[in-house]
């Protein structure tokens, strides 16, 4: 079962550590800088990934209230889970990540469902990051107007506003329906069990790591969290966390 459709753990996990979260100069794809309103987020890893062991998350709280989503998944009604990408899971892998969007909904079991986005031709590029520099993992670049989808429950009593409002082409912000350009963000993997493996604190259970903050609205150059020398990993390299970089223009 694809893993959007079963993210069970049972392990506790807010996404944790004690590393830094620095800007720096360096620019992915030989200087290639993200075109306006775009966003790119490495996942790094020890070694090379592996997508038919391992499945690798990036969940996205787009409130702006600063929580961390956390990978309980639905054993904690998802909370502050407002997107995630999904990549990996088993054979017969493509190399395009599942984007789902989480919202409240009365009539699902803990008030929280999530849908698949499918985003137009163009505006979502996976590559793997195979040794590069020495980094191991894989980058998402996107346009971030592709999120910027209103709840399709009505549960203001107002009517639903259509489902596209931004052209192709857009850059967002200003966003119609996200609530905030401030992002916390948290990355990590799960074995074939869908149970947590690592994280980027110190194992899947640390609770000292608060997120990786990323303003949209700013110019974000090499933006970066890694993880401490000495924490406690899996043993497979493909499954170790390693840290994440982002990139975004406004």
């Amino acid at each position: 079962m694809r893993l959007r459709r079963a993210v069970v753990i049972a392990v506790i996990m807010v996404l944790t550590g004690c590393g830094h979260q620095v800007t720096g100069l360096n620019t992915p794809g030989g200087g290639n800088i993200v075109a306006p309103g775009e966003t790119l987020l490495r996942f790094e890893t020890a070694g090379l990934p592996n997508f038919n062991t391992t499945r690798y998350l990036i969940v996205i709280n787009a409130t702006g209230d600063g929580q961390v989503p956390t990978a309980q998944g639905s054993n904690s009604n998802y909370r502050e889970w407002s997107f995630a990408f999904f990549v990996g899971g088993g054979p017969g892998f493509v190399n395009t990540p599942d984007v789902e969007q989480y919202y409240t909904d009365p009539s699902a079991a803990g008030g929280v469902n999530h849908r698949m986005i499918t985003p137009p031709t163009g505006t979502l590029t996976f590559t793997l990051v195979n040794g590069n520099g020495g980094v191991n993992g894989f980058d998402i670049r996107f346009n971030r107007c592709i999120l910027d989808f209103p709840s399709p429950v009505n549960t203001t009593g107002a009517p639903t506003p259509p489902p596209s409002p931004h052209p192709i082409g857009a850059t967002c912000p200003p966003y119609f329906y996200i609530l905030s350009p401030t992002w916390t963000i948290n990355i990590f993997t799960v074995d074939s069990s869908i149970t947590a493996v690592d994280s980027l604190g110190n194992g899947p259970s640390d609770t000292s790591y608060r997120g990786f903050t990323l303003n949209t609205a700013g110019s974000i150059v090499d933006q970066s969290y890694h993880k401490p020398v000495g924490v406690n990993a899996p043993s497979d390299p493909a499954a170790q966390v390693a840290g994440i970089e982002a990139w975004s223009a406004p």
